[in-house]
């Protein structure tokens, strides 16, 4: 019995070995809102390749981070943080807003 699970734990090992080591990590962008404020106004992301964004709402009310462009839409409680998965996208410039106040709160993702 013993020399079963040695043999699996050895071919366990070889299969890990023979994985790549890892997957590439996402990376984490972070963004605060404060009254209609974003900060940073823009963010700069490798083109090509998903990321999380990070939203803080300062506010005393929750604020909806939207982006029709990058398809991201999420409500962040009042004094809360949100995180959103963005997909890989293709160099340009991509606007995000508090749809509750999109008006004056607006930020931009640049895809480089």
């Amino acid at each position: 019995m013993n020399r079963h699970l040695s043999l699996l734990g050895l071919a366990s090992g070889l299969v890990l070995a023979a994985s790549p080591l890892r997957a590439e990590e996402v990376v984490t962008y972070e963004v605060t809102l404060s009254k209609d404020v974003f900060t940073p106004a823009e963010i700069k992301v490798p083109a090509g390749k998903p990321f999380m964004l990070k939203m803080i709402n300062g506010n005393a009310k929750p604020a909806e981070l939207e982006s029709k462009p990058m398809k991201v839409e999420k409500i962040a409680p009042a004094n809360g943080t949100i995180v959103v998965r963005v997909r890989a996208m293709e160099p340009g410039k991509y606007l995000f807003v508090d749809e509750f106040q999109e008006d004056t709160a607006k930020a931009h993702v640049i895809v480089e």
